[in-house]
C-alpha cells in the first residue's frame, strides 16, 4: 500500500508542471499585448508635461505679483516675520491679504510657491487645509480664494502683536 501514495506523489507534480505550461502559454500572449500597449503609454506620458508647463506661467505670474505687492507694502518685514511663525492660518491668509485689491488668482499652490520664495517651507495641502478648517476667514470666488473681513482682522491683529 505504500506504493500507491508514492505513485500518486509522482503523478501530482507532473500534473502541476503540465498545468504550469498551460498557464505560461496563456501569459505569453498577454505579455505581447502589454508590449504593444506600452508605446501608447509612453506617448501619453510625453504629452502630460506639456499641459503642466502651460498652466505654470499663470501661477508664476501670480507669485511675482504677490512678491511685488509684498515689496511695496508698508509692513513688509512684519508680514514676512508673521509668515515665519507656525500659525498655518496666518501663513495662508497673508497672500490673500496682499492680493485683496489685485486681480490675481490665489490658490494653495500659489501660496506655497510664495512662501518658498521667502525661504519658508509651506506645503500646498497645508494651506488648503488651514483655510478649510477655519471657516469664515476666506471665501471661494471665480479667481480662487479671497480674504474676508474676518481674515483681514486676523492678519492685522497678528501684525499688531508682532
Amino acid at each position: 500500500m505504500e506504493l500507491v501514495p508514492s505513485a500518486l506523489r509522482k503523478r501530482a507534480p507532473k500534473a502541476k508542471k503540465a498545468a504550469g505550461k498551460k498557464t505560461a502559454a496563456k501569459k505569453a500572449p498577454a505579455k505581447k499585448a502589454a508590449a504593444k500597449k506600452a508605446p501608447a503609454r509612453k506617448a501619453a506620458a510625453k504629452k502630460a508635461p506639456a499641459r503642466k508647463s502651460a498652466a505654470q506661467p499663470a501661477s508664476e505670474d501670480a507669485v511675482s505679483v504677490l512678491e511685488t505687492a509684498l515689496r511695496g507694502h508698508a509692513r513688509q518685514k512684519d508680514l514676512v516675520s508673521a509668515g515665519k511663525e507656525k500659525d498655518q492660518l496666518l501663513r495662508s491668509l497673508i497672500p490673500l491679504y496682499l492680493a485683496r485689491s489685485l486681480d490675481v488668482e490665489i490658490t494653495s499652490g500659489t501660496t506655497s510657491r510664495f512662501w518658498s520664495g521667502l525661504g519658508v517651507t509651506y506645503a500646498a495641502p497645508n494651506a488648503a487645509k488651514a483655510l478649510r478648517l477655519h471657516a469664515g476667514y476666506a471665501q471661494d470666488t471665480k479667481k480662487g480664494k479671497a480674504i474676508t473681513a474676518k481674515g483681514v482682522r486676523y492678519v492685522e491683529d497678528a501684525l499688531g502683536q508682532g
